[in-house]
Formats: C-alpha cells, sequence, structure tokens
C-alpha cells in the first residue's frame, strides 16, 4: 500500500517521499498515530537563485504555492490511508502553533530526518540529497507501521556561506547532532522577528531564504 501511495503522491507532484518510525520522538497527543509519512516538493531553482540578497514577491508566493499543493497532497494520503483502515492526520506544510509562531505541532526535518531522505544543515533546514534546502516539507502522521531508513550525517563540513549571509545573525555555525535542540543551530525567534521586521513588504514578513539560497547543496 505504501508503494501504491509514493506512485500516487509522485503523480501529483511529490518529489521526494519517505518513512519513518517516530514513535520515540512524537508528543503525547500524537502517540496513537506514531509513524509518519514524509512529502517534498522541490522549489523552484529560477525563484530561489534570486533570492540571495534578499527574498522576493514572486518568491512568497511560490512558498504559498507550494505549501498548499503539499496539503491537498496530504488531504489524497490520507484519504488513500483512511480507505485502508487505518487512522492518519496531517502536519501542515507551514503552520505555527507556539505563541511566538516559530513552531509547530511537529517538526517535518526531524520526520524527513529519520526517513533518511538528506540531513540537518548548519542553517537549521533539512537539507535532501537531491535537492540541497529547496524543498517544503509536510508529514502525514499514521497508525499504519512503517520503519525508518538510516540517518545520514551531516556534510556542511566547514562551509559556513548560511551562516555568513544570514542577515540577522540568528545562525551559530554549529553542526547539528542527534539530540541537539533547535536553538543549537539557530535562533528562531531571532529570525522571526527580522523577517516581520525587515519584510512586511514582502508577503507581511514572513518569508527570507537567503540561507536557503546560498547553500551549495542543491545548487545546480
Amino acid at each position: 500500500m505504501i508503494n501504491d501511495i509514493k506512485v500516487a503522491m509522485e503523480r501529483e507532484g511529490i518529489d521526494v517521499f519517505g518513512t519513518s518510525d517516530c514513535s520515540a520522538v512524537v508528543p503525547e497527543k500524537f502517540a496513537n498515530t506514531p509513524y509518519a509519512i514524509t512529502l517534498g516538493i522541490r522549489l523552484s531553482d529560477a525563484v530561489v537563485d534570486k533570492v540571495e540578497q534578499g527574498p522576493t514577491k514572486m518568491y512568497f508566493a511560490h512558498y504559498r504555492s507550494v505549501n498548499a499543493l503539499l496539503d491537498a497532497c496530504s488531504l489524497k494520503t490520507i484519504v488513500m490511508l483512511q480507505r485502508g483502515g487505518y487512522r492518519a492526520l496531517a502536519v501542515p506544510a507551514s503552520q505555527t502553533v507556539s505563541s511566538a509562531a516559530i513552531a509547530g505541532d511537529f517538526p517535518h526535518k526531524t520526520a524527513a530526518n529519520l526517513a533518511g531522505l538528506g540531513f540537518i544543515g548548519k542553517n537549521g533546514l533539512f537539507v535532501t540529497t537531491q535537492y540541497g534546502p529547496r524543498v517544503r516539507f509536510a508529514t502525514v502522521l499514521t497508525d499504519m507501521p512503517l520503519v525508518s531508513a538510516v540517518m545520514i550525517e551531516q556534510q556542511c563540513g566547514q562551509c559556513s556561506l548560511c551562516v555568513s549571509a544570514c542577515p540577522c545573525g540568528a545562525l551559530t555555525g554549529r553542526s547539528w547532532t542527534p539530540g541537539s535542540q533547535r536553538e543549537d543551530i539557530v535562533d528562531a525567534a531571532l529570525c522571526s522577528y527580522y523577517m516581520k521586521d525587515k519584510y512586511q513588504n514582502i508577503g507581511r514578513g514572513s518569508v527570507c531564504g537567503i540561507c536557503m539560497a546560498v547553500c551549495p547543496f542543491g545548487k545546480g
């Protein structure tokens, strides 16, 4: 069945697909749906390449469109799982639930990491083996038993282009290791505040993307 879902999602536009057992890391409220299906869509290089000097209105529009497609694919995945007799729910592509608007219900990168799809970079983003960080994700949690893959070690090495390029100094330059907290890698609150303060004219200050655009992984 999981192969049928993968084939269906590829037809819908999904570029990155993986499964994982997240039972050790899901919040208690998701304890009855501890397995994850990761869905990822590659962003347009033609759009992202123009973000190196700062976010653009075109990038914001593209960002929203990709998120909407991911959420639609998540819903179709849920329908397929339910028809197969399983429970399922979606963690939206881009939705914050914390009061500071810097955290979602469950990190997409955690599921993607357990699925062996790439690694967490110094930019705090998930860097896929195929497309670098130029991917947006959604996650479907389910009670359908699924397996994880081998996690990939971080491959940033001595590169610190994202750290140097960050306009507000939100990146620490530290490398992610199992057990690392997000704040060890990136000051998400500072990043969010800077975007809202400096980029209100571009998508209400909700996007930046510079650290993604300068990353050598995924560049053509």
